[in-house]
């Protein structure tokens, strides 16, 4: 049995966080070292997945992308110095994912990683992580729209779902980081320039409006003054889409 193989399923088994290390460092010593891909998977409890979901040559490869990806990192948020770099498994799917961005044939496999990512997400109730999933959702599908006719709609579907959950994402940013400024948010992003293209103007100008209202960086202001004129050249109302601004989007 290989490395991997025997380390994810032994990971999977050995489901106390608290045991995990001392259980595994006893099994390391008899059946040798294992990759940090292998430590991640069994601390997630993620062993019986990436059997079962990869081929061996699927594998191979989500190895050998992801471990420079993971050597290159801030380094272990666990004391133990051989623990996970990573807080939550969905942080650590979607960094999984992000490795496998340089390439349009690896869009399936990323697309089966975040797929995983969104469903521990939900089920952990990690609504930062699924923020990010989704992000991590849209950049790839959105890169390769040029080479996929489903590329475009799949990126957007995702920015729908960020959005859906904007605002309670907001409010947990600001209770973990404080004063600090919210990032970009992708979806909002995406989805206002897509429907910009598609002169979709009034959809457009809603959801710019209400990522200025939850305080997403970016330059929404900006945004709104540009499809506003866009409104007024073409002899269209300056109207609201909803009273929430999201039902029709």
């Amino acid at each position: 049995m290989s490395g991997p193989i025997r380390y994810a399923l032994l990971g999977s088994v050995v489901s106390s966080t608290g045991y995990f290390y001392v259980a595994m460092s006893i099994l390391e010593r008899i059946l040798g070292p294992r990759s940090q891909i292998d430590r991640d998977l069994g601390y997630f409890g993620l062993g019986t997945w990436w059997l079962s979901a990869f081929s061996k040559a699927e594998r191979q490869h989500l190895e050998e992308v992801f471990e420079p990806v993971r050597s290159a990192g801030s380094g272990p948020s666990t004391p133990e110095a051989d623990g996970p770099a990573f807080a939550t498994a969905a942080g650590f799917l979607v960094a999984l994912a992000g490795s496998l961005g340089e390439k349009p044939e690896d869009r399936n496999l990323a697309a089966r990683v975040l797929a995983r990512a969104e469903e521990r997400a939900l089920a952990e109730n990690d609504l930062v992580g699924l923020h990010f999933v989704y992000q991590e959702t849209i950049r790839l599908h959105y890169k390769w729209r040029d080479q996929f006719r489903d590329a475009v709609d799949l990126a957007f579907a995702a920015c729908h779902k960020q959005m859906q959950i904007a605002a309670e994402t907001a409010q947990a940013l600001r209770e973990k980081f404080g004063d600090r400024p919210l990032p970009p948010h992708f979806g909002f992003q995406r989805a206002a320039s897509i429907l910009e293209k598609r002169a979709a103007y009034e959809q457009a100008l809603e959801i710019c409006r209400r990522a200025r209202q939850q305080g997403w960086e970016g330059n929404w202001t900006w945004r709104v003054q540009r499809i506003t004129r866009k409104l007024h050249e073409r002899g269209y109302p300056v109207v609201s889409v909803s009273s929430s601004g999201m039902s029709q989007i």
